[in-house]
């Protein structure tokens, strides 16, 4: 049995609702092996209720500031495959919440960054409170986010993907929400608990057969299904981004910024 010290997600079932909650503030929820590992079974775990019809809904959500801030950097530093990897996981996880026949609803109270953003934009349905922020700030370590793009392109569209790809920044909740990643827009953490909990539990009455189906349908239409013309380049994406973090310029790139990081912290 797995100690409850060591646990960084924790999951819950009731009601047809399974609610995933990354636990692990300290380190701002950030993508390490402990957390990324724990995640992944949890979504598993997910993605087999909801094809046994005991759950409708998995709502994501995290505790503290945060939601997430994206890969453990200093994992990334210590071993040079290890930000590959990382990639690697959150492409196979990010298309896992995709295609889950449950509808997912994402909790995000504080900033979602980097990987932290690519979860949220695989996601059906985003409640966010004014103090979230989005984004993607990793080519200053040479990354590319290209692994989110198939998802985040079906959400968004084109021209706001391209943006948010290309320019490093980082929005508030309010331009997320123009942006058409953030759906709901609540006025503070506890108001956001409350809208998006109701949320998944409105959904989760609904009828499993006919919500798996609409979905089934959207991510065909919008082509993350992987047969689709988004979908169909996940892995081809996924290899070429996992190739840039064995390359020179990244690995120098992301050990200065550790090395600058570490100097201010």
């Amino acid at each position: 049995m797995d100690d409850p010290a060591s646990q960084r997600v924790r999951t819950a079932v009731c009601a047809k609702l399974c609610t995933i909650t990354l636990d692990d503030p300290s380190r701002r929820n950030a993508l390490g092996s402990g957390l990324l590992e724990q995640l992944e079974r949890a979504i598993a775990q997910a993605d087999s209720l909801a094809r046994h019809d005991e759950i409708v809904v998995l709502l994501l959500r995290a505790t503290g500031r945060v939601f997430c801030s994206g890969f453990d950097l200093e994992e990334c530093v210590q071993n040079e495959q290890t930000l590959a990897q990382f990639v690697r996981r959150l492409s196979a996880l990010t298309r896992a919440i995709r295609a889950m026949p449950a509808v997912v609803v994402a909790q995000v109270q504080g900033a979602a960054l980097a990987g932290g953003c690519a979860i949220v934009a695989a996601c059906d349905i985003v409640c966010a409170s004014e103090q979230a922020t989005f984004g993607y700030p990793v080519h200053r370590i040479g990354l590319s986010p290209a692994v989110s793009l198939p998802t985040l392109m079906a959400t968004v569209g084109c021209g706001s993907a391209r943006t948010l790809a290309l320019s490093s920044d980082v929005v508030d909740a309010k331009r997320a929400q123009a942006l058409g990643l953030v759906h709901t827009l609540a006025c503070d953490a506890d108001a956001l608990e409350i809208a998006a909990t109701a949320l998944a539990r409105a959904i989760a009455v609904k009828s499993p057969v006919a919500l798996r189906a609409t979905k089934l349908w959207l991510n065909e239409l919008d082509g993350t299904h992987p047969s689709g013309s988004l979908g169909a380049h996940a892995d081809s994406v996924t290899e070429a981004t996992a190739a840039l973090c064995t390359a020179p310029e990244s690995r120098l790139l992301l050990a200065d910024f550790w090395k600058r990081r570490k100097a201010t912290s």
